[in-house]
């Protein structure tokens, strides 16, 4: 992941919250946990900053949607509560292409589901096969 890759994903988050109201924080992180980019919207609660951050780390870090761990904790899986570093709240997605982990985005400002939704929809519309070729 790199800068200009980054900031369009962020821009692309940014535009799908404003298309629903939402406020939220925006980070990208590449596949070594690094911090690439981030952005806070207006009006976007304090805390978000750090969240956010934290949902990028822990999808990439268990390569997975950071709101499967929230629904396996929901259900009972409490064991998702003691992984070193994670932070099981929906808003993180991992950055696949070509099979391969390249980094992650996390955002937050919203509800966990709304925040899952958001960074889902985000990464899937970067990633159509027009763009996948850009975000290496």
């Amino acid at each position: 992941m790199n800068l200009e890759t980054s900031n369009i994903l962020i821009e692309q988050a940014k535009k799908l919250a404003t298309a629903s109201h939402n406020r939220v924080a925006i980070a990208i992180v590449d596949a070594g946990g690094n911090l690439v980019a981030f952005q806070k919207m207006d009006g976007t609660q304090l805390g978000s900053i750090e969240l956010a951050i934290r949902k990028a780390k822990t999808s990439l870090s268990f390569a997975r949607p950071t709101v499967e761990m929230e629904h396996a904790l929901n259900i009972g899986n409490y064991m998702i509560s003691t992984l070193p570093n994670a932070l099981p709240a929906g808003g993180g997605y991992p950055i696949m292409v070509n099979n391969e982990l390249v980094g992650a985005l996390g955002l937050s400002g919203g509800e966990g589901d709304t925040d899952a939704r958001l960074a889902q929809a985000a990464v899937s519309t970067f990633l159509k096969p027009s763009k996948a070729k850009s975000s290496e």
